[in-house]
């Protein structure tokens, strides 16, 4: 089998409303935009992934080294791309194509990629991933009605000025829902460089991390995420080992030597590394053996779209120690389904707050037709 021809175009799946994500001041997200790789071959069978990257970059670059190559060869063709295309820049370009190339894998082998890799279970509890900052009282009642619809955990975003109206909300979601939800908080202090807007957010210090962590303590929080800067190892590690509370990141991470680090060092209790950003879905899978050596979960950051979703929900199964899966959303105006909107049929969780493995071949979903082409 030869790979015939890379395919790449953006699209555009619309949002029913204007959301505000919290790790971004000033952003508006009204749409997703969404690049679409579809990688075919000589035997009619196409793979299909989804991440950022340009068009052009991988008719002029990425194509014409890739045509003609063996798909089964996964790890070589990310170097290659990351070679050919712009070194750590391409990296987006190069995931996204993994993610196919992994798709259509297990459509050769006629098998779900969680059984490709090895089966641990068939269903992934998932949580809630929440994107603005709103008050105590409306966080509340959205709580509420995500308990209505399965989810049996929840993760809440703190970027107040002051660690009192930050505990605020996470109090008014403990008291509306008991000990029926788990609660996560996201500081989302690591999001520099690469994150529009993120030089006027509230920059959280260890002194500051340290006294929110022992806050959340108190009310039963499962973890702080990205409580410190990307790169803040020595005061990560140190915090993590001050902390009661377990401490989660790792979302922008990339590369192997910079989880070795982060594992090594003890910088968090819970590995979030994303298959789209980090360097791929074979280098995912690396990070969490090395974790699972260190005594560490990992819980996959929610992979930017829905075709990522559903790479990390086949990976998730596939480990021992995977936790969670992240379904981000913030309904009414950004439902889960429509963060998911390139998918025909949205992962939710049923009544357990699972989500069950797609059994179809590959990543076993279909993409929809509700978008437009960009470029």
């Amino acid at each position: 089998m030869k790979i015939t021809s890379i395919e790449a175009e953006v699209i555009r799946v619309p949002y029913t409303g204007e959301v505000r994500p919290a790790w971004s001041p000033g952003t508006l997200w009204k749409e997703s935009a969404t690049t679409l790789y579809r990688v075919h071959t000589d035997e009619g069978v196409t793979g299909m992934g989804a991440s950022r990257g340009s068009p052009e970059l991988v008719r002029d670059l990425v194509s014409p080294r890739l045509v003609g190559e063996d798909p089964s060869r996964i790890e070589p063709l990310v170097r290659t791309i990351i070679n050919s295309a712009g070194g750590w820049a391409a990296v987006p370009v190069a995931c996204g194509i993994e993610t196919a190339l992994w798709d259509l894998m297990g459509k050769v082998a006629g098998l779900p990629l969680y059984k490709l890799w090895g089966a641990h279970t068939d269903r992934v509890r998932a949580y809630a991933s929440l994107v603005e900052t709103r008050s105590p009282e409306v966080r509340a009642e959205d709580a509420l009605r995500l308990l209505d619809r399965g989810y049996r955990a929840i993760k809440l975003r703190l970027k107040a000025a002051t660690i009192r109206e930050d505990i605020a909300q996470v109090e008014a979601v403990r008291q509306a829902v008991g000990d029926r939800m788990a609660i996560m908080v996201d500081a989302n202090q690591a999001q520099e460089p690469g994150t529009p807007g993120s030089e006027n957010d509230v920059v959280w210090g260890y002194d500051r991390a340290l006294a929110t962590a022992r806050e959340l303590y108190q009310l039963g929080v499962l973890w702080l995420e990205e409580p410190l800067g990307r790169y803040e190892f020595d005061n990560l590690t140190r915090l993590a080992a001050a902390s009661d509370l377990p401490l989660a990141g790792g979302e922008n991470n990339i590369g192997l030597h910079e989880f070795r680090l982060l594992i090594d060092q003890d910088c968090y209790d819970v590995m979030q590394p994303d298959a789209l950003v980090c360097g791929g879905l074979s280098l995912l899978r690396k990070v969490a053996g090395y974790a699972q050596m260190h005594h560490k979960p990992i819980a996959p950051h929610h992979g930017g779209n829905g075709f990522g979703i559903a790479a990390h929900l086949h990976l998730c199964a596939s480990l021992a120690n995977a936790t969670w899966l992240e379904l981000l959303q913030d309904p009414p105006a950004l439902e889960v389904e429509e963060f998911q909107g390139l998918l025909a049929a949205p992962l939710t969780p049923d009544a357990d707050g699972f989500v069950r493995v797609p059994e179809g071949p590959g990543l076993g979903v279909d993409l929809n037709e509700r978008w437009t082409r960009v470029a």
